[in-house]
This record gives structure tokens, C-alpha cells and sequence, in this order.
């Protein structure tokens, strides 16, 4: 009789565990996307052609160098509205991951690191919690220079809070965009 207890305590015991290793996890966060294309839009404040500067790196990081890499060209003392669009090229038809992004912004926020570059960014659009999302911003230049912005999109589901650091988080997509300041 114990021996049958026990043999059918072992049974319902392995299946409760396939069950519940089966079952997906609903805080499970979502996995990372692809992004192989960004694209930036400066808009003058004050009136102005807009003009767009383009990542595309078809296979993803490493691999092969990316196919489009655009310096950005701007023009010193201006505002420039800038938005930001990210791609996944790599399958067809093209998904665009900046609806997700901004759905699911709690979780993401894009930092903008100038070097060497007379440029600042600021006013960076939030996210339903009123926490900086960054998929749309403002640019300000001052004089002629030449430098880099890194610009790195992170992943901080659960995590994502006021005066965050650029080292929280993972790391879906940095760019260090060339900025020429003419």
C-alpha cells in the first residue's frame, strides 16, 4: 500500500513539473528585437528643409560592415527636431520596431552622448510614466565642429527609472553616429 502511494505521489509530482516547465512565464520580459535600420530626422525649428541621416546594417551586428552609414550634417547655431525611426529589414516584408518601442516604453529609453560635437540634446519624449523615452528630441548646435553621438537604445524591462545611467539595462542598438557641424 505505501509502495503504491508512493509510486503515485511520484507520478503526480512529474507531471505537475512538465506542466509548470512547459508554461510560459507571464513576467517573462519580451525578447529583444532586431534592428537593423535607423534613420533620423531633423526638422529646423522655425521652418527649413528636414533632412535624414540613415544607419542600415542588414545582417545585424557583426558580420558585415553596414551597407548605409551616414554622417550627420548640421548647420551651427540651430534647433533641430529630431525623430527616430527603427527597422528591422532583415525580413519582408520590413517590420518597424518603433511602434513597439514606444508601446512598450516603460521599458526603453534612448541616451544621446555627444563627443566632440558643439551639439546638445534635450527635451527627449516620454513615456506613459512621464520617464524620458528619447524617440523624439531636440538638438541644439552652436559653432563649427566635428565629433560622434552615441546614440544607444536600451532595454530595461522592470528596471527603468528617473535619472537612469546608460550602464542600466540591455543593450539593443548603439550607433556612433559622426556629426559634422558646418
Amino acid at each position: 500500500m505505501l509502495k503504491k502511494i508512493t509510486r503515485n505521489l511520484f507520478a503526480l509530482l512529474t507531471i505537475s513539473v512538465l506542466f509548470t516547465a512547459c508554461k510560459k512565464d507571464k513576467d517573462e520580459p519580451n525578447e529583444e528585437e532586431l534592428i537593423t535600420t535607423v534613420i533620423l530626422t531633423f526638422s529646423p525649428v522655425g521652418g527649413g528643409t528636414p533632412a535624414t541621416f540613415t544607419f542600415r546594417d542588414l545582417d545585424g551586428p557583426g558580420g558585415t560592415a553596414p551597407s548605409v552609414f551616414q554622417d550627420i550634417v548640421l548647420s551651427p547655431s540651430k534647433t533641430y527636431t529630431v525623430s527616430s525611426t527603427f527597422t528591422n529589414e532583415s525580413v519582408s516584408p520590413a517590420e518597424d520596431v518603433t511602434a513597439e518601442i514606444v508601446s512598450e516604453g516603460v521599458d526603453h529609453q534612448i541616451y544621446y552622448t555627444p563627443t566632440g560635437a558643439n551639439v546638445t540634446v534635450s527635451n527627449l519624449n516620454n513615456d506613459t510614466r512621464g520617464l524620458p523615452l528619447g524617440i523624439s528630441s531636440t538638438w541644439t548646435t552652436t559653432t563649427a565642429s566635428n565629433g560622434s553621438m552615441l546614440m544607444t537604445l536600451k532595454h530595461k524591462p522592470g528596471i527603468k527609472a528617473a535619472g537612469d545611467l546608460v550602464t542600466k539595462g540591455d543593450t539593443d542598438v548603439e550607433i556612433s553616429w559622426v556629426v559634422r557641424i558646418l
